[in-house]
């Protein structure tokens, strides 16, 4: 788990972005930050490291700017343009 935040950028259909703090991350869920977070989807994906990696997430709880996330799984875009450039 990590302790200290994370800059991140979370999105939604509809080409919504947000930019993002995420504390207490690990690998199943983690506590996001966004300022003026507005309405939200239950299903939504973030990224943490320019679209290298993209997290399929799942809205947990909220409490005004803040939300708790599960990430339902990880997609390894980085490594899927990689295997569609050797084609």
């Amino acid at each position: 788990m990590t302790k200290h935040s994370i800059d991140g950028l979370l999105f939604f259909e509809g080409g919504r972005e947000l930019r993002i703090m995420a504390y207490d991350v690990s690998q199943t869920n983690a506590v996001v930050h966004a300022d003026r977070l507005g309405l939200l989807p239950i299903h939504f994906y973030v990224t943490f490291d320019d679209f290298l990696t993209v997290g399929k997430c799942r809205l947990e709880w909220r409490y005004r700017d803040d939300i708790g996330v599960v990430f339902e799984r990880w997609l390894d875009v980085g490594q899927r343009i990689m295997l569609d450039q050797s084609r």
